[in-house]
């Protein structure tokens, strides 16, 4: 949709506190009043945003994923998928990590839904290494899975605050090893 785009745009450049709805109508040439009858305000917008791209990346992450064998080939991949997926749409990337995961709300819509199945992968992968004896036995997931998001959200953050002045895989196979290291069996 039209002004879906338009808000994704400002807010990516502007920020969400500085974008307002009468930046949005104009872009698009909509008026106010017009732009009301599809969103209640801004902040519907923004939560709306990412919708779609999360949903087209869990359908991406399954092509991605099938037929890799091995816990850490598969956390390897999709670590390299996310971040090339980042990197191929930033102003998706610049709504949902400079704008929306600080928003309370967020936590209580579908689309956070689909980012926790998005960010269960993880877990998943390391459930499966812990039991094939690739990794650790006393390795707990969901702390590993916490581990491995929250430096992948972090580079990602850093990249965008950075206005991606920098390449985004850089050093990524010395930080992925970091962390592997500490799963694996000894």
């Amino acid at each position: 949709m039209q002004i879906i785009e338009a808000a994704k745009k400002l807010f990516a450049d502007k920020g969400f506190h500085q974008t307002t709805v009468v930046d949005i109508s104009k872009s698009i040439g909509l008026s106010e009043a017009a732009l009301y009858e599809y969103f209640k305000g801004k902040e519907d917008l923004l939560l709306e945003i990412p919708d779609l791209w999360i949903s087209e990346l869990l359908e991406d992450l399954e092509n991605h994923l099938f037929g890799i064998k091995g816990a850490e080939n598969k956390l390897r991949k999709y670590l390299w998928w996310y971040l090339r997926r980042i990197e191929l749409s930033p102003l998706d990337a610049k709504v949902v990590y400079l704008n929306l995961k600080t928003n309370a709300k967020f936590l209580k819509t579908d689309v956070y839904l689909n980012v926790k199945t998005l960010y269960y992968y993880p877990v998943s992968i390391i459930s499966e290494g812990i039991k094939n004896g690739e990794l650790r036995a006393d390795l707990d997931p969901q702390a590993a899975r916490d581990i491995f998001i929250s430096t992948m959200d972090h580079l990602v953050t850093c990249w965008l605050l950075n206005d991606m002045s920098y390449p985004l895989f850089e050093n990524i196979e010395t930080i992925f090893s970091i962390i592997v290291n500490g799963f694996r069996c000894e």
